[in-house]
């Protein structure tokens, strides 16, 4: 194969005025023209008597004009070995190069394909994702800087793995968490559960409603105060307040309770309060008699907190 290109380049260094010589001197007839013709030529070989009419004898073998000189050889048998072995060496280069490329990665056909399975370090931290707008756009840019999914995973894995070690990352809301955590630090059942939160939901809303603040600052602060009831910790706070401002006498009127409205706690310490035991109307301490407008609400918050008792 080798001699067929080396034939076909022959033809090209005729061309450019080099050597096969048709001539009738000497040097045509022992050179046999081609490149033979052509290296005798180069070499010097004009023939015998130096008379040849067509051999190499005006200029000798001369290389096509524009080629590297890397490549020139003093003869067309040395160029052309010269020229096969730079051909070779590009071939080999671009071949590892396509290889490379085979392997470089290559995105996903669309942004949806991208997934994140977080380890186990991780996982309280990542809620449901297909539901997580950032995650989704995280889908979108990986698609678009034309991540692998191996990229994808990795990039997540790293950056919020260190975060998460370090305390950084808040754990996404999971409602039923929240409502566990606040039984359990309470002591409620799932009915007394029920019945706190509601109170402390109508608190949050009366004490936005009458406390004085900027208006300009107003739905940042029923924002605030509402976010209380999100989290077991709000609602303890929440309930903590309310206690306390009972038992310095502030009533807070929350949305869908009355002025007044008695909580759990108010129902704890009154079940032993004299004052609504209607034996008492005629205690001897003022303080301890029956009172009947006390203990209509004292029903009313029964009926409305634990209307299955």
């Amino acid at each position: 194969m080798r001699l067929d290109y080396m034939r076909r380049f022959e033809r090209l260094f005729e061309a450019e005025g080099g050597g096969s010589g048709g001539g009738s001197g000497a040097g045509a007839g022992a050179g046999g023209g081609g490149l033979a013709g052509a290296a005798a030529a180069a070499a010097g070989g004009a023939g015998a008597g130096g008379g040849g009419t067509g051999g190499a004898g005006e200029g000798g073998w001369k290389p096509p004009e524009g080629l590297p000189a890397e490549y020139v050889g003093t003869s067309a048998d040395e160029t052309l070995s010269k020229l096969f072995a730079g051909f070779n060496e590009v071939n080999t280069r671009f071949t590892g190069l396509r290889e490379k490329l085979s392997k470089m990665p290559a995105a996903l056909e669309k942004p949806e394909a991208y997934a994140f399975h977080p380890a186990d370090n991780l996982k309280p931290f990542f809620g449901d994702l297909a539901q997580d707008p950032m995650f989704k756009q995280a889908q979108i840019s990986a698609h678009k800087y034309g991540m692998s999914q191996e990229q994808f995973s990795g990039f997540l894995a790293d950056t919020f793995g260190p975060m998460a070690e370090q305390g950084f990352l808040p754990k996404p809301f999971n409602p039923a968490e929240e409502l566990k955590s606040f039984a359990t630090a309470t002591g409620l059942d799932q009915r007394g559960v029920a019945s706190t939160l509601a109170e402390t939901e109508t608190f949050a809303k009366g004490l936005t409603q009458q406390l004085k603040v900027p208006e300009a600052m107003k739905a940042d602060v029923e924002a605030t105060l509402m976010g209380l009831t999100d989290t077991a910790v709000g609602n303890v706070i929440l309930q903590a307040l309310s206690t306390r401002m009972n038992d310095a006498g502030i009533r807070v009127a929350g949305a869908g309770g009355g002025e007044g409205a008695l909580t759990a706690d108010d129902l704890k310490k009154l079940d032993a309060d004299p004052r609504i035991d209607p034996r008492n109307r005629d205690h001897s301490d003022p303080a301890k008699r029956f009172d009947e407008a006390l203990r209509k609400r004292y029903d009313e918050a029964y009926n409305r907190l634990f209307p299955s008792r």
